[in-house]
């Protein structure tokens, strides 16, 4: 019954949007989805418990990404909205290899432990040094290492980290949610601007921010949204959907064109906007313009 009222609301916020309703309308919707979310469950039930008590007094001190993984709870636990959050999934298993020098397996080793993420984050220095430095070259080796698991020792040769632990993707996102860790809100402006300028350079493969062996197709994503923030408010940045190179700049009903990626990056650097959320999508695009459909191997875009 709560995640019901939580859905609810959720689309209540939905639809004072889409009618343009004033602000009082529109903080009135939201104000009612937060004590929605935070009246979900039982007062103890331990996971979630700390966000939904924080919901309770106001959420000042969530970082959006806590907010976000309650609201893919919500849908994913109510019968009407179950397979909204499938896109964002990633499954898959751990596995702890064989030993590379002698082929022992270990007494240890956990055959399918399973995985279910929403989404993955990195430290925003992580990103930073990546941009600067060049190593790694790309986001999803950053967001890899910075979920690695360490090398076990064998047991019967003892050689020392012999046996690899890696994730085995099962079901690979269609839709990505990266969270940047930030340690400060006084971060360096050109700390930022290298940043953004890095998780947008390049499309990504999906599986591998999850798994260096990827999957034999890749998957490929491009940046669509940036969710930032400034002040204790969140706002986004969110691309043309037909995939071109145009940017608006969303706070709370105000929606303003801001043109392209570069123009983006100079509002975040000015600020400066922190990214704290990026989203990645398989953007459909008209072949004729020179832009690309992309389709997973799984049969989704």
């Amino acid at each position: 019954a709560g995640s019901d009222a939580a859905v609810d609301a959720f689309a209540a916020v939905f639809g004072a949007l889409g009618r343009r309703a004033d602000d009082a309308d529109v903080d009135a919707a939201v104000n009612e989805l937060r004590e929605a979310l935070a009246a979900r469950g039982e007062p103890d039930d331990g996971d979630g418990d700390g966000v939904r008590r924080e919901l309770a007094t106001g959420g000042h001190l969530l970082d959006v990404a806590e907010v976000f993984a309650e609201l893919a709870a919500v849908l994913e636990a109510s019968p009407r909205t179950a397979g909204a959050t499938k896109a964002f999934r990633t499954k898959g298993t751990i596995r702890q290899q064989r030993c590379y020098k002698c082929n022992h397996q270990n007494d240890d080793a956990v055959d399918n432990l399973a995985v279910d993420e929403l989404a993955r984050s990195a430290p925003a220095a992580a990103l930073v040094l990546a941009a600067k430095f060049n190593a790694p070259d790309n986001v999803e080796e950053v967001y890899r290492s910075a979920h690695a698991h360490a090398a076990k020792s064998c047991d019967n040769c003892h050689a020392q980290s012999a046996c690899k632990v890696d994730l085995h993707i099962n079901k690979r996102p269609r839709a990505l949610v990266l969270s940047v860790g930030w340690f400060a809100t006084d971060a360096d402006p050109d700390e930022v601007t290298s940043l953004c300028r890095f998780v947008e350079r390049e499309s990504i493969d999906a599986s591998r921010v999850f798994s260096a062996e990827g999957r034999k197709a890749p998957c490929t994503l491009d940046l669509l949204a940036i969710v930032v923030f400034k002040d204790a408010h969140y706002t986004a940045f969110v691309r043309s959907a037909d995939g071109e190179d145009a940017w608006t700049y969303h706070d709370r009903r105000s929606t303003v064109a801001v043109g392209d990626f570069e123009a983006v990056v100079t509002r975040c650097r000015d600020g400066p906007m922190l990214p704290y959320l990026l989203f990645y999508d398989a953007l459909i695009a008209d072949p004729e313009r020179g832009l690309r459909y992309v389709r997973c191997d799984d049969g989704g875009l």
